[in-house]
């Protein structure tokens, strides 16, 4: 077993490296990590046994920190001690709610020993607004320190938006907060927020969704990955323990399933050396489902996230007010936000409803492809799957339209304008899905156009 003395001396090797290790230096790094994985095991299987006494679809996952992680910490925190870092075995519980969160705390102080206060970003949240609880416990045989995070789907996907901004833009907010960039930490700030946003706060997201054109990025990204990443993802891959998922931006994300954990661990090993670009994870979940999947780790599946909906329900607010402020031409600006979130929605529509098969973007046309012969009845599920998602946002849509009414301003010129303005809305969406070709492709009946 390594001392924790020559696990600090480590640390102080790291730091004088400038994150370029040695590869014996880094063989020490790898085998500092696996030396929590049993304790971390031991702790995930009793986790399992509390999930199910507070909600059995709750999500329990569990994550050996990064290499790359591991050493932007060391270099962020210089005066710590790597034998000391308390979050290198990382275990997370997903709950509907704070009230199911907090009972599992409960359950949690009860069956462990702590090593450390609990931090309770619930009552208190960081900054830039992450809310969680962390509890540091003890594992019993080692004395290794482990990390438990609970959290609500609703704060885990505000955290995973976070992972995949800095993915797209390049940012360091996770790590760095304001820091890393003050105008994007004060909009996922605002966004985490329970409480109802003050004027200027959403003026705030409608400002930064604009400026970093942040609503494309986003949807082409899942739209690029989201069939393929599905179709990765077949009846086997749930008999899997453990998933490597590798992210990159110039490629599609890659989940690999393995039985056995060392395996696992010796190609994430291999991974991380043979690339500096890719972000990969290696990852277990209780009962793995591909939805389960997603949810726990969309910061690397990227192919969904909530947000697109959040931000939309700010969007029109903003859209409503500027009428009521008879604010036209601000209005048209706003409304033309909206037109954006509703075209990518539009378009996620038809790409998930043939995700079954593989939908992908070819030279600005969504192409359904599949390696077996798409039938008529295939075909006739999907449409049908196709029209009733597209029905349901219809009528979304229809309501939006009929409350701007109510507060268009009176005025002649101002009812003209926008009246004429939200007229051609259609014409305006429209051109958007026309430049989108949708044909299947398949083995015996090339380009079947839709």
């Amino acid at each position: 077993m390594v001392s924790n003395e020559q696990i600090n001396r480590l640390g102080k090797r790291i730091l004088l490296s400038n994150g370029k290790l040695e590869n014996s230096d880094l063989k020490e790094l790898q085998d500092f990590r696996l030396s929590f994985y049993e304790p971390m095991r031991d702790t995930f299987n009793r986790l399992v046994m509390i999930k199910s006494q507070v909600r059995t679809s709750a999500i329990v996952a569990f994550r050996l920190k990064r290499i790359s992680t591991i050493i932007n910490k060391v270099f962020r925190e210089e005066k710590m001690k790597l034998s000391r870092m308390g979050d290198v075995a990382g275990l997370r519980m997903i709950f509907d709610n704070d009230t199911e969160v907090f009972k599992a705390r409960d359950l949690i102080l009860k069956e462990f020993d702590l090593s450390g206060k609990i931090r309770d970003y619930i009552d208190n949240p960081k900054p830039i607004g992450y809310r969680g609880l962390h509890i540091y416990v003890k594992d019993r045989k080692t004395g290794k320190r482990i990390e438990i995070q609970l959290r609500t789907v609703k704060h885990h996907n505000w955290s995973t938006l976070v992972e995949i901004t800095d993915f797209i833009y390049g940012t360091r907010l996770k790590e760095l907060g304001y820091d890393s960039d003050p105008e994007f930490a004060e909009f996922h700030s605002l966004m985490s927020s329970d409480k109802e946003l003050e004027k200027q706060e959403a003026e705030l997201i409608y400002k930064v969704l604009e400026k970093r054109d942040f609503i494309n990025k986003l949807s082409n990204l899942f739209r690029r990955n989201s069939a393929k990443v599905r179709a990765q993802w077949n009846p086997k891959m749930s008999k899997n323990k453990y998933f490597l998922i590798e992210a990159s931006k110039t490629s599609f994300p890659i989940i690999t399933g393995y039985k056995n954990y060392s395996k696992a661990e010796e190609d994430y090993f291999k991974k991380y050396k043979e690339s500096d670009e890719t972000e990969i994870v290696l990852a277990t979940i209780n009962k793995p489902t591909f939805s389960q999947l997603s949810l726990a780790y969309s910061n690397y599946i990227l192919s969904y996230h909530t947000f697109i909906s959040d931000a939309e329900d700010i969007i029109k607010n903003l859209a409503i007010r500027a009428l009521e402020d008879k604010k036209v031409s601000r209005f048209k600006n706003i409304f033309c936000t909206y037109e954006t979130i509703q075209s990518n929605v539009l378009l996620g529509i038809v790409s998930d409803s043939f995700s079954t098969i593989v939908s992908t973007t070819r030279n600005g046309q969504l192409t359904v492809t599949s390696d077996r012969k798409i039938t008529r009845s295939d075909l006739n599920k999907f449409l049908k799957r196709l029209n009733s998602s597209l029905a349901s946002r219809t009528s979304k849509h229809k309501h939006f339209m009929q409350e701007l009414e109510l507060y268009i301003p009176n005025s002649k010129y101002s009812k003209w304008r926008c009246e004429k303005f939200l007229k051609s809305h259609d014409k305006r969406i429209s051109k958007i899905l026309k430049e989108q070709t949708i044909s299947v492709d398949n083995q015996s009946d090339k380009q079947l156009l839709i």
